[in-house]
């Protein structure tokens, strides 16, 4: 798979799929990047340090994706102490530091909610805030003071006043300057709310390609697999326990190894429309009613959605999104028949459910290996050469399964118990609490 796809699709779709936790807020991380892409250019940020601030901009709450760490981040002051302020900022650096085209992203996104005034005070294990986190401080600054129900140009004289009374205590002055002169224009107000935003972003990011092979793909699916099960315990590490039951399967039915790391990449991605799901309805500890299905029903619609978005990734969009599907039609969100789900799609419909029953959850506890697979071999609407696959290899499919999810637990246990307390660590680890 050697294909140059725009690394900017693959970010707008995980930005996008951010988006979803909270509609009231939708275009955020878009309308942030516009604001931080200008302010840098008015700056003369190069062309590589625009294409990070960019980056950076349109992932920067990926380490917020639970309601109640969101809340106090749309307030322009915050309301809560430097450590909670920053928490997110540590988590986001922590999803996304191990992806190579995303490594500088992750520095910007680590301290873009350092005030200017604190950086001198070593309360942050660094040597120097990068300049671009200044600039996406401000800008994410700038877009909540942003009433959306309101004519735009009718607000810049409050923003700015805003912004100003803050000049060299919140912000860099130097950013604040970059901003007064573009504050006069009409048309760089127009396009924070434009609704084309995509196409503006997508424009200026045009010439930036990245060679999409399997390995660029596998880094991009890690990323969006910690934004989504990172939202809950319970969920923590089920992505990755369907990625390697899938791949493990898929192997065993002659997959080619290209294949098996595509498969790999789906059980990664295959939940991604969760995030706009609620957390009531996702944590609820009881059976769910009529409504809340239907609205579960939707996850797998958005996850095809969001895939789509990425040119080249059909297969790949395909058996994560179809994940629910029947053999018989009776299966969401298509409701396709046996003749339109090809065996990738099968597969990866059993190895989620055969995770998801091994899986503690708030309304029952984990099943054992031997109960699930008795469920699995007697549900209708599954493919029987899989089934019959998972049940000849269980005990080394389920080892398989059972070490991916205990790795990725002990690897990142810190910034699954809380935000509050993996951002405290960090700063225990670098000396600066004691």
């Amino acid at each position: 798979m050697d294909l140059q796809i725009p690394i900017i699709n693959m970010v707008l779709s995980l930005s996008g799929a951010i988006d979803l936790i909270d509609r009231s807020l939708t275009n955020h991380h878009k309308r942030v990047t516009y604001i931080a892409f200008s302010i840098a250019k008015q700056l003369n940020f190069s062309d590589r340090e625009l294409k990070d601030i960019v980056l950076a901009s349109l992932l920067h709450d990926c380490g917020a994706v639970n309601v109640s760490e969101r809340n106090s981040l749309f307030e322009f002051d915050y309301g809560n102490s430097s450590i909670q302020r920053h928490s997110h900022g540590y988590k986001g650096w922590f999803i996304l530091s191990d992806s190579e085209e995303l490594k500088a992203a992750a520095e910007i996104i680590k301290f873009h909610h350092v005030f200017w005034e604190e950086q001198d005070e070593g309360y942050l294990h660094t040597d120097e805030i990068p300049i671009a986190s200044h600039v996406l401080h401000l800008a994410d600054r700038i877009d909540i003071l942003i009433n959306r129900n309101k004519e735009i140009l009718d607000q810049r004289k409050f923003i700015l006043n805003q912004v100003e009374r803050c000049k060299g205590t919140m912000f860099m002055p130097e950013v604040v300057e970059a901003f007064e002169a573009l504050a006069p224009k009409p048309y760089f107000w127009f396009d924070i709310v434009n609704p084309y935003i995509d196409e503006l972003i997508k424009n200026e990011m045009s010439s930036y390609l990245v060679t999409l092979n399997n390995k660029n793909l596998l880094e991009f699916a890690n990323v969006a697999h910690r934004i989504i099960d990172f939202r809950s315990k319970f969920t923590a590490t089920h992505s990755i326990g369907v990625a390697t039951s899938a791949s493990s399967l898929a192997s065993k039915l002659g997959f080619s190894k290209e294949d098996c790391e595509l498969m790999h990449c789906a059980g990664l991605m295959h939940d991604l429309g969760k995030l706009a799901i609620s957390e009531r309805i996702l944590e609820k500890p009881g059976p769910l009613d009529k409504h809340e299905y239907n609205i579960i029903k939707t996850h797998t619609y958005h996850t095809y959605r969001i895939i789509d978005s990425i040119p080249g990734l059909g297969k790949v969009r395909n058996w994560a999104a179809f994940h629910h599907e029947k053999l018989d039609g009776s299966g969401y969100p298509f409701r396709l028949k046996a003749d339109e789900l090809d065996l990738g799609s099968r597969i990866l419909a059993i190895s989620d459910m055969f995770t998801a029953l091994t899986e503690e959850r708030p309304y029952r506890r984990a099943l054992s290996v031997n109960a699930a697979i008795d469920i699995i071999m007697n549900t209708k609407g599954l493919d029987p050469d899989v089934k019959d696959c998972l049940y000849k290899n269980l005990e080394e499919i389920n080892e398989i399964r059972r070490v991916s999810q205990e790795n990725i637990f002990l690897s990142c246990h810190e910034v699954l118990n809380s935000q509050y307390d993996f951002a405290y660590s960090q700063l225990k680890l670098s000396g600066q609490i004691k």
